[in-house]
């Protein structure tokens, strides 16, 4: 059994963290500053919207300055990965009694390397099998090869039998639901709304979480 967890809105809170990162940059870069609330909304866009966004007014069209952005970033973010970001209270006890239902993968738009840094700092890398990032696979989500890929490294040689994908997006619900997942979405996440897609649960706070993959998987509760 396969158990996916979004990292960002779903395991922490890294919003002002990542607008931090871009700050620097940008002073590395000799830009004009930029207010924090008109970088916040694109640091769970997913890392290229991010980083066309946040610095439009370098990159413009130049494919050569969008990798130097994204170079630069990533290495800054390596540096200063949990400067403010803290786990949600009740996140920690949850991801180890989830670890104990079934093989834990993180899928995330942060770039694998980083989330596993992140995961570390935060105490609970070791309650994971593996981490698929934005840059693990050539689609991202809705897309579900990010949870194929999941699948493939916890050892699945076939489709697991059951899934379940925990996240506080649409998008990571509409990844689950094209993998055939069951969906669990997160109330306490950046999103107000779960959106269009219809989660089969939400966890209204984390230490709930165990309990409906219990339930998504048909495992008595004692």
């Amino acid at each position: 059994m396969l158990i996916g967890v979004d990292l960002d809105g779903t395991l922490e809170d890294s919003r002002r963290d990542m607008v931090a990162v871009a700050r620097r940059v940008r002073t590395q870069l000799k830009l004009p500053a930029r207010p924090d609330s008109a970088m916040m909304p694109w640091v769970n866009k997913g890392m290229n919207e991010l980083y066309l966004a946040c610095f439009d007014d370098y990159i413009g069209s130049d494919g050569a300055r969008l990798t130097e952005v994204r170079q630069r970033y990533e290495t800054d973010y390596l540096d200063h990965v949990a400067v403010e970001t803290r786990l949600y209270p009740g996140i920690g006890p949850a991801v180890e009694r989830l670890s104990m239902l079934g093989a834990l993968a993180c899928v995330t738009n942060k770039p694998e390397r980083i989330s596993w840094r992140l995961l570390e700092v935060l105490g609970v890398s070791k309650f994971f099998t593996t981490v698929i990032g934005g840059d693990t696979c050539p689609k991202g989500k809705p897309d579900p090869m990010m949870l194929e890929a999941a699948a493939r490294r916890c050892g699945f040689e076939k489709k697991p039998s059951r899934t379940v994908m925990i996240g506080d997006t649409p998008a990571d619900l509409a990844m689950g639901q094209a993998y055939g997942a069951s969906t669990i979405w997160c109330a306490w996440g950046y999103a107000n709304q779960p959106g269009d897609e219809r989660p089969d649960w939400i966890a209204h706070a984390p230490d709930q979480l165990p309990e409906l993959v219990r339930e998504a998987f048909g495992i008595q509760t004692d």
